[in-house]
């Protein structure tokens, strides 16, 4: 009997007859939840599938792993897989692209949006007794930049379409002909942060990426600019953004990727211009329901030919 490993709760959350499927099929599910590192380790040793949500799959981990066929991350984003050490020991790894982009860029114009009209801050004032005035900025007609022109990217333009922006994009691969149906201009990153009114970002955390926002770049945005982070948290230099957002370089910020998770102790917290949210970008039932179906086949695709 094939064993697979689960440690993210996501899996199958919405749809635990997925589940059932595949224990009915021959396999061997065991769910490590809560995660445990000691517990991963321990049932690691002889599993043949390993299914992950944001916990780390390091070369310790791989390491005792003796018999694993496969790594299929509940997701998309890879930047917690050790993938050099997965590909020497000849480990297939498997995402599951396109499930979770409706549901981030929902999150990332709501953000937007939120931003934009202070709503977080209103509702807390008003809960609280007070009838307060806030004067924000319309999202009408003005200048989105998009930072990565997957498929998340391509979604928020399709919305900011529907508020009569103009949409800046930036993007290392090649143009693709549904960019120009969808109004994107290309230009070089430090044009788009110069020019743009919220800036969102959507590209995985690589070597490449890594404070790719960072001052410099920082200083390049609007005064009244917004940033919108909802992919990972390494791709903005925190301490540079802390920076900004005191200092009213930028407008606002809203977060919803830090780099360390959760943020205890992040002066970012403490700012009122910025709003900050759990890493939930992915996190909507039918979002859920997607990834778990793909990670699923994305294991028996692998298990089935070996």
């Amino acid at each position: 009997m094939k064993k697979i490993v689960v440690t993210t709760p996501s899996f199958g959350k919405f749809n635990p007859e997925l589940i059932r499927q595949l224990e009915d099929d021959g396999y061997r599910v065991v769910r490590i939840v809560p995660f445990s590192r000691d517990a991963l380790l321990a049932e690691v040793t002889d599993a043949h599938a390993l299914i992950v949500g944001l916990e780390k799959v390091d070369e310790e981990v791989l390491n005792a792993a003796q018999n694993l066929k496969v790594i299929a991350k509940h997701g998309v984003g890879l930047d917690n897989i050790d993938l050099v050490a997965a590909e020497k020991r000849g480990i297939p790894v498997r995402n599951a692209p396109g499930a979770n982009t409706q549901a981030v860029a929902d999150l990332s114009f709501g953000l937007m949006i939120g931003l934009a009209r202070s709503i977080p801050a209103a509702n807390a004032v008003t809960k609280n007794g007070e009838w307060k005035r806030f004067d924000g900025v319309s999202v009408w007609e003005k200048t989105l930049g998009i930072v990565g022109l997957g498929a998340i990217g391509l979604a928020m333009a399709r919305r900011a379409q529907g508020f009569g922006m103009k949409i800046l994009g930036y993007e290392v691969m090649p143009p693709r002909d549904i960019e120009q149906s969808l109004g994107i201009v290309r230009v070089p990153l430090d044009e788009l942060l110069s020019e743009s009114d919220f800036v969102t970002l959507h590209v995985p955390l690589t070597p490449q990426t890594e404070n790719l926002i960072g001052e410099e770049r920082l200083r390049r945005m609007k005064p009244g600019a917004f940033l919108i982070n909802t992919a990972r948290g390494g791709i903005v230099d925190e301490a540079a953004l802390y920076r900004a957002l005191s200092e009213k370089w930028i407008a606002g910020a809203a977060i919803d990727a830090f780099v360390q998770e959760p943020p205890a102790g992040s002066p970012l917290l403490k700012l009122d211009n910025v709003i900050a949210t759990p890493h939930i970008g992915a996190f909507t039932i039918e979002s859920n329901i997607n990834t778990s179906v793909i990670t699923a086949q994305n294991v028996i695709d692998i298990l089935d030919r070996t």
